[in-house]
C-alpha cells in the first residue's frame, strides 16, 4: 500500500518499513537485547553516533529516519524552500551557495537534525520549521526581519555560540517583549551577539 506523501519523494512506505532500492532490509541479530537495540535506535546521543549507525545498518535509519544537515538557511529567495548544505560555512560561500541542496519543507517525509547553522527571515514559517526539526545543536543562528517566541528561540539556540539578530524581536506567549538579560541568560554557551 502507497503512503502518497511518500510517493512523492520517490520512497515507498509499507507498514512503517521504508523500501529501499537495493531490496528490503534483513532482520539483524545483535548481540545485544533486542530491547536495548531499539532503545539505542530511538535515542540517539550525537549526530556523528546516528549517522555512523545509520551508514552501518539501515534498521537505525528505519527506527528513527533524521536527515543530518550542518546548515539550513529558509526563507531567502524562494520563500516555500529551504537551503541545505553539507559544507561548512567559508566553503559554502566560496562556491556561491551552488553546493546547497534546495528542498521542499513541506514534501519532507524525514526530521532534520542541524549541527552547525541556522538563518531564518521568514515570520510565518518558525513554527513550521521547529516540527520539522528533531534537534537543532547550531553553534551559529541568524534571525532576520521577524518576530519570534521565545520558546521557538530557546529551542534555536540551546547550544548556539553566534547569534544575530537584525531587525527581529523576542516575546513571550503573553506577547510581552524578552528584555536583553533575559535573552543572554538564556544562551549559555554565547560568545558573540550581534543586533
Amino acid at each position: 500500500m502507497k503512503d502518497s506523501s511518500a510517493s512523492a519523494s520517490g520512497k515507498q512506505m509499507n507498514h512503517g518499513k521504508i523500501s529501499w532500492r537495493d531490496g528490503t532490509s534483513k532482520k539483524q541479530y545483535w548481540p545485544l537485547r533486542s530491547s536495548i537495540i531499539h532503545y539505542i535506535a530511538k535515542n540517539p546521543s550525537t549526530a556523528k553516533c546516528y549517522h555512523k549507525m545509520a551508514q552501518s545498518c539501515k534498521y537505525f535509519f528505519e527506527a528513527k529516519p533524521i536527515i543530518i544537515v550542518p546548515k539550513l538557511k529558509y526563507g531567502y529567495n524562494d520563500k516555500s524552500f529551504a537551503l541545505l548544505c553539507q559544507n561548512k560555512w567559508d566553503e559554502c560561500e566560496k562556491k556561491e551557495r551552488k553546493c546547497c541542496t534546495q528542498i521542499d519543507l513541506n514534501k519532507l517525509l524525514h526530521k532534520l537534525w542541524i549541527t552547525e547553522t541556522v538563518d531564518i527571515d521568514d515570520q510565518a514559517y518558525i513554527p513550521f520549521i521547529r516540527t520539522k526539526i528533531y534537534r537543532c545543536e547550531v553553534t551559529y543562528c541568524g534571525i532576520f526581519d521577524l518576530n519570534i517566541m521565545f520558546d521557538d528561540f530557546n529551542f534555536m539556540t540551546l547550544f548556539a555560540e553566534n547569534v544575530c539578530m537584525w531587525n527581529a524581536s523576542i516575546k513571550y506567549n503573553d506577547e510581552k517583549v524578552v528584555t536583553l538579560d533575559k535573552i543572554i541568560e538564556s544562551l549559555p554557551n554565547l560568545k558573540y551577539l550581534e543586533l
